[in-house]
This record gives structure tokens, C-alpha cells and sequence, in this order.
């Protein structure tokens, strides 16, 4: 049967206003502290993502306005988070006022073309590279408005084993302009102000079994909670029989005495004490035995509650998992239409095939993978898919093709694989931008495109040489990694230069429980989820490897880099004992292994999420509560793999032959704990000394208190950057002479030249940070 477009336009606004909602809330508490104080690193970068994020979903469902206005708006910020244009006091109105435009839009208040170019030329004021963006998004505006949308019904099409041949030619291949956003449904009543926003706009279909399960269950869990208050009101009596029980006893506690101490002497016991007492015996085993009778029974009970309320939480859980699993079609059946687009403001054609499959996944991860989805198509037609001229050239057929693939890879997860046949992912471009950015040394040896390809998910790199108002930035894998990682998915790529270029994706099923291997690491708990976990292991510490300055443990026959994780997280060390609790991650050859104090099991766990004021913290992707109480991190499974690489690996020092010679004392100054963390353990490993500090004050006090050999400096730090310590330790007489590294991510001719005007003895790029690099500057300087 042809595709719906009204029906399909509705769910593509109703998905659009509920993420533009979300998007405008966080940059509206963004900006009001923009007007007091200006925005650090992280608040930009929040601010630049929510923005780009925004644009293209704007795009999606046909919104120039709100395109136009965040195209101008992102270009801003983007000159402002990469350090190429400082914040200046008159930014924020200026923000504020762009802000209200797009919120009013939202609202339904189509705003006038003339107030939007205003606007974008405002935004335009604060950069050339902001103005030169915006000319772009203007022309590239002019030039849609101005065509006649082209008729394309060979550019999108689906495979017939999914949607009848009249499908593909009823698409569109300009954008699909809706005359007003339609009204989105909301339930009747209060909603409650933590339930996620895609939660209270959306309704779906619920079939009538499924309501009478639901209604059994709640008449079950009223069973249940009656028999708990029972349980309740009797375990509470039996505690006020043990505080009768003792009240007695300190009531004969004199009588007690006094017939102790008349025995210790000698005497004849008070005959009147003994039948006190013989009286109080035989009434506490009275209640004594009646105790035991009510415990045992109390303990019946609440096995037998804990039987039925298990039995409950399980079938009411997969009652709600098979309510909120939707078919992953709802998803798909969104993307011709957006690919439809692409190719239209392209130039290119493009044939989209979509599988033909009846696989159902938890709505919430549907919704959450739309946005990621989109960056990938976008990039994918803006890109990989070569213009037709060119793709004949190459003798490949004038039409691109993208294919989506979806596939259960477990009974837990799902894989969605995006394949095109274009011209593949430039890995030498991709090297050249990686060095400028300090992400790969300069000259460093030659790296396989396998290794080279997974650089195309860092922020800022990008193999293009222009930024055009769909992609260029190189945001948005980023973005895609990031989405996909909170999922608690892993996402690859692959690429032949030439042939085309595939990203893999696998994700959860579900989104609300899953399997953890509890451990504990410097007296504290902490998750880590098991499909992350390759396997436990429990060795002897003799097993321990060391090799050139290594740790490393034996796996199957192969050696395995070993790390504590109380190192990866920045926590206090704690001594290996005779034994080596081990988690593996990844697969073979890519291993890693880390030490844990203790390995306490395996258990499912409901998720809770970070909220919007910690959205993004590396190493932890979220919190669950355990039946005691107790508050325990989930550790973000690809976060602690990378930064696991980036640790230092475990050293079991031998007794020295000799009184050792004084260590020299470095203090270390990092706003980034995972920076700190590593800096330390590859100092503490190199012999010396470490403390560390939070930001540039805490280091200048710390300074002044304490005897140090040598400074360690992040230059981006909250209250002090490192320019200013540095220069207040030039200027002071007493530590004047103190050596200064200088470890940073600002990578420019004009930042190493601040850094040794300001007195710095080395200035080392943290993107390009090796081992040997650290280590011989501070060698030198010591």
C-alpha cells in the first residue's frame, strides 16, 4: 500500500518537537549563566552540541528557519569552543535573543524571512568564519527556494520485500514542507517532572491482553503490599517484645549484682533475690519461645512474599518490555524521506534499500537512535556518495547506494549496520588533520587505515576540506559515538578507498535492565556491565608478567596488558595481594585486563541515568540502586576500555639493595581527573613523587605550603589557567626558579609561544602525548 505522508509528516514533527524541546531547555539554562560569567570549555562544547544537533534535525522535517538561525548560531560557537574567537559580554543578548527566535518557531510563530536574515547576520558579526557560513547557508537557501523541486522517484526507493513499488515513487525528493506543526498528544492529568520528555507527548497502540495483564498484576502487587503491611505491623510487635525483654533485664541488673557479689564472697545468696530472678527466667523463656514461634513465622511469610513479589516483578518487567517494544519500521520508515532531501539539496542521486525485517526493540532506544541515525545518512549522501559525473568516471553507476541492515546479534542486543558504495573514508586526509589537531604525533610511525579509521568519531577531526550547512565540521560522529555509547552500544566503522564505507552499530534490546559484574575498588562499589566483560579471572600474583617497564598478564596463550582500575578511575592505590582479581575486556587481540580488589558477582540491575546536569562523564554511564540500599556507579564500558589504554599498567617494585635516594616531589595540576589520574601513575611508575591538584589555585597554594621539584600544568582550569600560574610563579622570589611542563590540548603556533613567554620550560600537546615525551622533559628538567 503508498506510504502515508501525512501520517509519516506527523511522526517526523512530533519527533522533532519533542528533541527541539529537550534542546532548547538545556541551552536556555546554559545562557542564563552566560550573562553573569563568560562559558567555560565544557559549556561551549554543550552548547555547540545541542545547536548542531538541533540544525539537523531541523533539516529533517523541512524547518529553514530554524536551520538557517542554528547554521549561523553553530558557526559562532564552533570559532569559540576551537579558541579562535574569545567570549565577549555583548555575545549573550545577541545568543539570548537567537535562543527566544527559535523557541518562539518552536512555538508555532513562523518568524519573518527578513527577522531571520537580521538574526543571522547578528550571529554573522562575531566572525568571519561565522559570516563566510552563513553566506553559504544563505545561497544554499535561495537556491532550494528558488528551484523547482526536482523530480527523482529512482533517487529513494525500498526493497519490494518491505514496502510495494508505489512506495518509493510516492516519495518526495525535495523536503516535505508541513503548512503548521501539528498539535502533539498529551495525557490528561499531571505529568511528572522527571519522566523523560519523549515519555509525555507520544501515545501507542497497546493491545487489550496487555492492559488485562497489566490490570492482573496490580491486583496482585495489592495483594502483596496488604501482606507486606501485615509483615510490617507484626515484625514491628515482635521488635517491641525484644525491647520489653531488655527493659527487664536492666531491672533485675541490681539483683544481678548484688547476688555476684555475694557469691565472690562467700555468702549465702538473698533468698528473695533468687526467686526475683528464677520468676524473671521462666518468664523471658515464655517470651523467648513465642519470639521464636513469631520469627519463624515473620520468616515463612516474607520468603514466601519475596517468592511471589519476585515472580511479580518478573512478568510485570516483561509485560512493559513487550509493551514498549516497537518494530524497528517505525524508525526506518522515516529515513526515505529524509535521504529524499539529502540528494535533492545534493545534487546526487541516491537509492536507499531497506531490510525487511519484523525485529521489535525497546521504543526508547528507537527514539534515541533517530538522531544518530540521521547524521550517519547525512553524512553518508554529503560525503561518501560521489556525484553522478564522477561516479561514472570511476565506472560505478550514476545512482549511490545506501543500504540498512538489522539483525539480533543476541538475546540481549541487536546490530544495525549502514553501508554505502562511495568513495570511501580518506585515511591520509584523516591522518593530516588528526596531527594538526595533536590528536596522532607529528611524524609518528606509519598506523594501518584500521587503526587510522576509528579517529573519524574524535571531536573536530574532519576529512573535508570545506564546511558546508549539512556536514565539514567534524561533530558529528562525535555526537553519533557519544548517542550510541549512553545507549550502552559500541559502534565501528570500516572503509575501502573507492568501494564505499560501513558503520556497524550494536545495541541493547532493551533499555531498562541489564547484567552487571560487581566489584570493589579502594573500599568502594562499582558496575561494570558484562557484555563488556570478555571474562573474570583470579590468578596468582607470581602469574604477573613484567616486561620493558609493562605489566601483563597470560590469556589463552596471549599476553594482555594489565591495569588497576583504581588507577583508570584516580582512586587510592591499594597494594596487589597474593591473589589477582582480574576483569578482561574486549575481544582477542585487543584485550585488556584490570585488577580489582575484589570480584563480588553477577546481578541484573535497573539503570538510572546521569540527569542533565552530569549528561556526560567520562568513565560512568549511569547509577543503580542494590536491594540494601546502597548507591552504586555503572562504569561506562567503551570510556574505561580507551582510558584503560591510556593508563599506566601495574609495577610490583623489588626491595632495593640500598637505602633509596630522596624521590623528587611534581605536583601535577589538571581539571580532568582521568588526566590527573594518568599523569600520576606514569610519574609514581618513573620513581618521583606526586600530588595532585584540582586547578591552577589549589596548585599555587599548594606551592607555597609544600616543597616541589617540578609543576605539571593543564593550561584550561577552573579559577587559575596555567598561562597565569606559570606567570605568577615567574614573578614570585622563592619559586622563581621552579621548572614548569606545561600539558595541554591547545596545539597553535600562538599558544606555544604564550606558553614560553610566560616562563614555561617545556610545552608539551596533549593530544600528541607519549610516554617518552612526558617522561624525557621531565628527566631533563630534574
Amino acid at each position: 500500500m503508498p506510504l502515508d505522508r501525512e501520517a509519516l509528516m506527523q511522526r517526523l514533527m512530533a519527533s522533532f518537537r519533542e528533541e527541539a524541546a529537550e534542546r532548547l531547555a538545556i541551552l536556555d539554562s546554559e545562557l542564563v549563566r552566560w550573562r553573569s560569567a563568560a562559558p567555560g570549555p565544557a559549556a561551549l562544547e554543550s552548547a555547540f552540541r545541542e545547536v548542531h544537533s538541533l540544525k539537523g534535525a531541523a533539516r529533517a522535517v523541512g524547518q529553514r528557519e530554524t536551520e538557517r538561525i542554528c547554521h549561523a548560531w553553530e558557526s559562532v560557537l564552533h570559532a569559540l569552543n576551537q579558541g579562535r574567537r574569545p567570549f565577549r559580554p555583548e555575545m549573550a543578548p545577541v545568543f539570548a535573543a537567537a535562543l527566544q527566535m527559535l523557541q518562539r518557531n518552536h512555538a508555532g510563530e513562523t518568524p519573518d524571512p527578513g527577522q531571520v536574515e537580521r538574526m543571522c547576520e547578528r550571529l554573522a558579526q562575531f566572525g568571519e568564519e561565522a559570516a563566510a557560513a552563513v553566506a553559504a547557508a544563505a545561497g544554499a537557501a535561495a537556491a532550494v527556494a528558488a528551484a523547482a523541486p526536482p523530480a527523482q522517484p529512482e533517487a529513494v526507493s525500498v526493497e519490494p520485500a518491505t514496502v510495494e513499488p508505489a512506495t518509493a515513487e510516492s516519495l518526495p525528493a525535495a523536503p516535505i514542507q508541513p503548512s503548521a506543526p501539528p498539535a502533539a498528544a498529551e495525557p490528561a492529568g499531571p505529568q511528572p517532572a522527571d519522566r523523560p520528555a519523549a515519555w509525555r507527548s507520544q501515545t501507542i497502540r497497546v493491545r487489550a491482553e496487555q492492559c488485562e495483564e497489566l490490570a492482573y498484576h496490580g491486583e496482585t502487587l495489592r495483594q502483596s503490599r496488604l501482606q507486606l503491611h501485615d509483615l510490617h505491623r507484626r515484625s514491628t510487635e515482635l521488635r517491641a517484645g525484644f525491647q520489653r525483654l531488655w527493659q527487664r533485664r536492666l531491672q533485675h541488673e541490681g539483683l544481678l549484682t548484688r547476688l555476684r557479689d555475694q557469691l565472690a564472697q562467700g555468702g549465702t545468696p538473698d533468698r528473695e533475690a533468687v526467686l526475683t530472678l528464677l520468676e524473671w527466667q521462666d518468664w523471658g523463656l515464655d517470651r523467648l519461645a513465642a519470639m521464636q514461634a513469631e520469627a519463624l513465622a515473620l520468616d515463612k511469610l516474607a520468603g514466601g512474599l519475596d517468592r511471589e513479589l519476585g515472580g511479580l516483578d518478573d512478568a510485570y518487567a516483561r509485560t512493559v518490555e513487550e509493551l514498549l517494544q516497537l518494530p524497528c519500521r517505525g524508525l526506518l520508515d522515516e529515513m526515505p524521506a529524509l535521504v529524499a532531501d539529502l540528494a535533492g539539496q545534493t545534487g546526487k542521486a541516491v537509492e536507499l534499500k531497506l531490510p525487511n525485517t519484523a525485529l521489535r526493540v525497546d521504543k526508547r532506544i528507537l527514539d534515541a537512535l533517530r538522531t544518530p541515525l540521521m547524521h550517519l545518512l547525512r553524512n553518508a549522501v554529503d560525503h561518501g556518495i560521489e556525484p553522478p559525473e564522477r561516479r561514472r568516471a570511476a565506472g560505478k553507476p550514476p545512482v549511490g547506494t545506501l543500504r540498512i541492515d538489522i539483525g539480533q546479534a543476541s538475546a540481549s542486543h541487536f546490530t544495525l549496520t549502514l553501508e554505502d558504495d562511495g568513495a570511501g573514508i580518506d585515511t591520509a586526509r584523516l591522518r593530516q588533520q588528526a596531527e594538526e589537531r595533536g590528536v596522532l604525533p607529528r611524524g609518528g610511525p606509519a598506523l594501518p587505515p584500521e587503526q587510522l579509521l576509528p579517529l573519524v568519531f574524535e571531536s573536530g577531526l574532519s576529512t573535508r576540506r570545506a564546511v558546508s550547512t549539512l556536514s565539514g565540521r567534524g561533530e558529528g560522529l562525535a555526537i553519533v559515538r557519544e548517542a550510541i555509547e549512553q545507549l550502552g552500544g559500541s559502534i565501528a566503522v570500516a572503509s575501502t578507498p573507492g568501494l564505499g564505507c560501513r558503520f556497524a552499530l550494536q545495541l541493547p534490546l532493551n533499555r531498562s535492565t541489564f547484567r552487571v559484574v560487581l566489584v570493589r575498588v579502594a573500599e568502594a562499589l562499582f558496575a561494570v556491565p558484562a557484555s563488556a566483560i570478555d571474562r573474570t579471572l583470579r590468578l596468582p600474583a607470581g602469574e604477573l608478567i613484567r616486561r620493558e617497564g609493562r605489566s601483563e598478564v597470560m590469556v589463552e596463550g596471549l599476553d594482555v596488558p594489565l591495569r588497576s582500575l583504581a588507577g583508570v578511575l584516580d582512586l587510592a592505590e591499594t597494594a596487589p595481594g597474593a591473589m589477582l582479581n582480574l576483569l578482561v575486556l574486549g575481544s582477542p587481540p585487543q584485550q585488556i585486563a584490570l585488577r580489582v580488589d575484589a570480584l563480588l558477582g553477577d546481578q541484573e540491575i535497573t539503570l538510572k541515568p546521569l540527569g542533565k546536569q552530569l549528561r556526560r562523564v567520562r568513565n560512568l554511564l549511569g547509577a543503580t540502586v542494590l536491594g540494601d540500599g546502597t548507591l552504586v556507579p555503572v562504569l561506562h564500558p567503551q570510556d574505561l576500555y580507551r582510558s584503560s589504554l591510556q593508563a599506566a599498567g601495574l609495577h610490583a617494585a623489588a626491595a632495593p639493595a640500598e637505602p633509596p635516594k630522596r624521590q623528587p616531589r611534581i605536583l601535577v595540576a589538571d581539571d580532568s581527573f582521568t588526566s590527573r589520574g594518568l599523569l600520576r601513575a606514569l610519574l609514581e611508575t618513573a620513581g618521583y613523587q606526586v600530588q595532585t591538584v584540582n586547578d591552577g589555585l589549589e596548585a599555587w597554594n599548594a606551592l607555597r605550603q609544600g616543597e616541589f621539584d617540578l609543576l605539571v600544568s593543564d593550561i584550561e582550569m577552573p579559577r587559575m589557567d596555567g598561562f597565569s600560574l606559570t606567570a605568577r610563579l615567574r614573578a614570585d622570589r622563592g619559586l622563581a626558579e621552579l621548572p614548569v611542563v606545561l600539558v595541554t590540548a591547545l596545539h597553535s603556533a600562538e599558544d606555544r609561544a604564550r606558553g614560553l613567554e610566560v616562563g614555561a620550560n617545556a610545552y608539551l600537546v596533549k593530544g600528541g602525548l607519549e610516554t617518552d615525551t612526558v617522561l624525557a622533559a621531565v628527566k631533563r628538567l630534574l
